[in-house]
């Protein structure tokens, strides 16, 4: 058995990692990005702001802001803040599959983890490749611990523990400096495998599709355009390359895809639609003791708790010291950070070109800007008391204090980085993908990245997007 896996990411890099642990099944592991070799740079092992050449240039169509996505061997795993959240059994119950219930994804996220701290309960994995830690808080992430104790929120030392909510160290997987991605963790494994071939900066053009099943890819690298076959193909490529794809390989909306010029192999009217983002509403504060700053993104404490409403609604709270992602802040400046991780809003991949557009739709439904100015006005009030107590020091005109804080909400959004949707997996015809992960209307293909979620966690998406990648390689191997 061969199989192509196009995008060594969060997914793919975990497929490839299980598939090819079967030395009888050959494994070609493409990616558009560089491999950078058995000696990752310490840039790609500890940096956050990386050289460009690691990003695929996505930005949302309506805002002009920059869209990360990881172009490099590991993907998005490669470049992230390697918070570690897996979010609810109800985050998975939600998704309405018998095959993708909590219990059914639990063995695998316990299987891709090896948590320092509760790695010997039964919801958590030992011996995975994935180190999963918790860092000691700070004296800043202590000080709001306080006031959210204040307030009656809940300490909590597991945020992977199902159902849990309240305030404690963010899970992460980033131990001793060094993030865990697919690319340092899973990636020398793969390598030293003689099933396994590499294709580094080889870009997926299409999918070779005849009479209705997939038979390789067509890439284009240094030498120019190629086909590489095999018995069956695993896009991985992500929410915004994986449809790009599919679309220039005849899967799609029909008239969309006669309107190119191109062939329809699978009419797919759903594709590139149902893009899901968590929106973050930052508030841009200062430090007043310099010995006191807070931790990096994704290092320090995770407050989450529920809204009024039905499906569980619910916030993320979270500081972090803005030159970790923004190297013109200050060097005091504090970003106090929140978002509502359950959205309605729903937005859209235009495609066509050689690249999507993407349109995130942030907090577009009303619904969405009432519960995100209730999440950012809990937080206003926190804020407010440590700077009035001199811990910390508010801007002029703070946009968080302003007439309209719905609105407000909307214009300040930005993406949390998490695109999920636009290959919606389920049971219905009008699904792009089936329970299975196979693309409906083509044979022996499949996608097994965050693009086949029908909606989005409660959390970080990185680790659900490997347990996808893990189940996946279940899947395929035949």
């Amino acid at each position: 058995m061969r199989t192509v896996i196009v995008g060594a990411g969060s997914a793919g890099l975990m497929c490839a990692w299980r598939l090819s642990e079967d030395p009888g099944h050959e494994v070609v592991l493409v990616d558009a990005g560089v491999d950078p070799g058995p000696d990752v740079p310490e840039a790609l092992r500890k940096e956050i702001l990386l050289p460009p050449e690691y990003y695929w240039e996505y930005s949302d169509a309506d805002t002009g802001y920059f869209l990360p996505r990881g172009k490099v061997f590991g993907g998005s795993s490669a470049v992230n803040a390697a918070a570690a959240v897996r979010g609810h059994p109800w985050c998975y119950d939600a998704w309405g599959s018998p095959e993708w219930t909590w219990e059914k994804c639990l063995p695998a996220f316990r299987a891709i983890e090896r948590d320092r701290q509760f790695g010997g309960e039964e919801y958590h994995g030992a011996g995975g490749p994935i180190a999963i830690t918790r860092h000691e808080p700070g004296a800043f992430d202590v000080t709001f611990q306080g006031a959210y104790e204040s307030r009656g929120f809940a300490p909590v030392p597991d945020h992977n523990a199902p159902g849990e909510l309240g305030f404690g160290p963010f899970p992460t997987n980033r131990v001793g400096g060094v993030r865990m991605s697919t690319l340092v963790a899973l990636l020398p494994q793969v390598r030293s495998r003689p099933n396994v071939e590499l294709r580094p900066q080889s870009e997926v053009v299409r999918v070779i599709v005849r009479r209705g099943r997939a038979h390789g890819v067509v890439v284009r690298d240094e030498y120019g355009e190629q086909s590489v076959f095999a018995d069956q193909v695993v896009l991985s490529a992500g929410a915004f390359g994986t449809p790009e794809i599919l679309f220039r390989s005849g899967v799609g909306p029909a008239d969309q895809l006669r309107a190119a010029g191109l062939p329809v192999y699978a009419d797919a009217p759903e594709l590139g639609a149902n893009l899901s983002d968590h929106a973050i509403m930052q508030m841009q504060v200062e430090v007043a003791d310099p010995a006191e700053l807070p931790m990096p993104g994704g290092q320090g404490t995770l407050l989450t708790f529920e809204l009024e409403g039905e499906n569980h609604p619910q916030a993320h709270v979270f500081a972090y010291h803005a030159p970790f992602f923004d190297p013109t802040a200050g060097p005091l400046t504090a970003s106090v950070t929140s978002s509502l991780v359950t959205p309605v809003s729903r937005g859209r991949l235009e495609l066509g070109g050689e690249r999507a557009k993407v349109h995130l739709n942030h907090l577009s439904d009303p619904l969405d800007r009432l519960r995100a100015a209730e999440i950012v006005s809990t937080v206003a009030d926190i804020v407010d008391e440590l700077a009035a107590k001199g811990t910390l020091k508010l801007p002029d005109a703070p946009w968080w204090t302003q007439d309209g804080l719905e609105e407000a909400c909307r214009r300040n959004a930005l993406s949390y980085h998490h695109p999920v949707g636009t290959c919606r997996m389920g049971a219905d015809d009008a699904s792009v993908v089936d329970e299975r992960l196979r693309v409906r209307g083509v044979d022996d293909l499949m996608v097994a990245d965050a693009s086949v979620m029908p909606s989005i966690p409660r959390a970080q998406t990185n680790l659900a997007t490997m347990m996808i990648g893990y189940r996946a390689a279940g899947f395929a191997a035949r």
